[in-house]
């Protein structure tokens, strides 16, 4: 999976793969009690301040290790070779032994419960392991000979037998020697073995005639020729049965050795736990160093996100360090201003602001220092976010279906514990209706749900909550400069924006999209018509807003001198002279 440009690449410093695999655990499930975040931030500052050198002989102990938590499944289920087996034995056995050495180091070092807890109790679980390599026979578990592969018999009776009756078939047949020999009247014969046939009786073909009739010829050359006595024939079929017998039985006993082991699996799958969180707080760690990042403050019953300086963990590691992302600082609270209503220009950074609260809100539940000077976060029940643009054509829904079915699913789960993070909701359907839903469901979640919330907008009309709600909602926008220098009177051309990507407080009463067009290079000749129609329909919106602004003046008007005045002053010049 490719992870560039997530959380998880940000928060990845991991040595092993059970280490990668518990860390992607805690970024997708963050922690819901201030106690169990506090002890991971515990751990995390301790590796980072600390001076002893026991961190670093753990860490290298981490750099070793295979994959010994998909091992131990393959294991438990039975489908693991003999080579793989006495890897993850050894590797656990080593690993008990080198931690097992560290001990006094880590009672007299290690202060925080979560290392020192894990670190002393990997030895005690990894106990059981090294019985099961002693038994084993190194050389035969590497070359996968399970006919070899338990050193001593005595657990095994089964094996023990079948090999005691191997043995008596050959003594036999080493026995039947001196009857050949006799036969063949060759006192230096020998067995021999050729292309696997065993306990053949080599004749040279000029002394043929001294053979039995009834041996039976295997094989022969120009030179000799080879046969096996009737005894031999009978004792080898009987001696390869055995043999065939034991291979199964050798199967079999594997089998249940491998049964036998899996009885420890909880305690040894415990301790893997443990690496594997050691592993995740040294990854933490390694974080927590680079640029300036800070330990949150993380509360429970608080219903608060306050983050001074806070940057986009994920941009700020890809600017790096020449071209720095810009602070930006957040302070809600279900006590005072817990919903921020944010407009400004397209490209103007609304968008990364928001991911930025959610994901400094996710890295601190996990237990992680943040990207910020200061951080306080009140524990959210969930997060849930209303961002981009997709189709559902499977399913036959249009993007704005899937906006609402996505928005109706967040109105539904939310509470006054979350984090709402919505993106230009009401976008993909017509004006009115864009600024009837988004205005509604907005107010809704001020009202009803009260939950901290992030709106972000193009709609001026949503502002106007701020007006209805003013202890609870706040208007801000993403800075912005526009250079009118290039412009000249009679020119009908896009402005030219500098972003400054700074959260500010007030309404962006534009969106300025020509500016992006002009950034994408659109031809010149339509952002000129562009330019053109969008100051004409300013004008008559315009237009439009006096209009209703007198009929709202006019309605108010009581006194009848009053609407004369009101009328002559509206009236044309020349249909007065005319008395009119």
């Amino acid at each position: 999976m490719k992870t560039k440009g997530s959380l998880l690449w940000v928060l990845d410093h991991t040595k092993t793969s059970f280490g990668r695999r518990r860390l992607k655990k805690w970024v997708t499930q963050p922690l819901m009690k201030s106690s169990e975040i506090n002890a991971r931030l515990d751990a995390v500052s301790e590796i980072l301040m600390s001076e002893s050198s026991v961190f670093g002989q753990i860490r290298n102990l981490l750099c070793k290790l295979p994959d010994i938590e998909r091992g131990l499944c393959s294991v438990f289920h039975k489908k693991c070779s003999t080579q793989e087996f006495f890897l993850i034995v050894s590797t656990l056995s080593r690993l008990d032994f080198e931690i097992q050495a560290l001990v006094p180091v880590i009672h007299s070092h290690v202060k925080t419960p979560l290392l020192q807890n894990a670190l002393l109790e990997i030895p005690e679980l990894l106990s059981p392991v090294k019985h099961y390599l002693k038994i084993l026979n190194e050389e035969a578990a590497k070359t996968g000979d399970k006919t070899q592969l338990f050193k001593d018999l005595t657990d095994f009776p089964i094996i023990r037998k079948k090999k005691e009756e191997i043995l008596d078939v050959l003594s036999k047949i080493q026995l039947h020697l001196p009857d050949i020999r006799k036969q063949i009247r060759n006192p230096s014969a020998e067995y021999v073995t050729v292309s696997g046939q065993e306990f053949l009786i080599e004749v040279k073909n000029s002394h043929k005639s001294s053979v039995p009739s009834d041996w039976v010829m295997i094989s022969s050359t120009k030179a000799v020729s080879r046969f096996h006595s009737p005894f031999i024939i009978e004792n080898y079929r009987h001696l390869n049965q055995l043999r065939e017998q034991l291979v199964l039985d050798c199967s079999a006993e594997w089998l249940n050795f491998l049964d036998h082991f899996s009885e420890h699996y909880h305690p040894v799958s415990k301790a893997i736990g443990h690496l594997a969180t050691i592993d995740c707080l040294f990854s933490l760690a390694q974080v927590a160093k680079q640029g300036d990042y800070c330990r949150p403050t993380v509360q429970d019953n608080r219903q608060e996100i306050i983050i001074k300086n806070g940057r986009h963990p994920v941009i700020d590691v890809l600017l790096g360090e020449q071209d720095q992302y810009v602070p930006n600082t957040t302070n809600l609270s279900g006590d005072g201003e817990r919903v921020m209503i944010i407009t400004g220009p397209n490209m103007g950074g609304k968008s990364s602001y928001i991911k930025q609260v959610a994901l400094i809100t996710v890295m601190a539940q996990i237990g992680s220092y943040v990207p910020a000077e200061e951080s306080t976060i009140g524990i959210v029940d969930g997060i849930f976010t209303r961002m981009g643009a997709a189709d559902n054509i499977y399913k036959g829904r249009s993007t704005f279906m899937e906006e609402l079915t996505d928005t109706a699913e967040i109105i539904r789960k939310a509470t006054s514990r979350s984090l709402v993070i919505l993106d230009e909701l009401g976008r993909g359907t017509s004006t009115h209706d864009g600024i009837a839903i988004a205005y509604a469901t907005l107010e809704h979640f001020i009202r009803d749900v009260e939950s901290l919330t992030l709106f972000v907008t193009h709609y001026p009309s949503v502002c106007e909550l701020e007006k209805v709600y003013p202890e609870k909602v706040g208007n801000y926008h993403m800075a912005f400069l526009v250079n009118e220098e290039e412009r000249s009177e009679d020119e009908e051309n896009p402005e030219f924006i500098t972003f400054l990507y700074q959260i500010t407080k007030g309404v962006s009463a534009r969106s300025y999209g020509l500016n992006v067009a002009k950034l994408a290079e659109i031809p010149e000749e339509i952002l000129k018509k562009a330019a053109h129609k969008s100051k004409e329909l300013e004008t008559i919106v315009n237009m439009k807003r006096k209009k209703l602004k007198s009929f709202a003046e006019i309605w108010k008007i009581n006194d009848s001198q009053e609407l004369k005045k009101w009328k002559s002053m509206c009236e044309p010049e020349d249909e007065r002279k005319d008395g009119f």
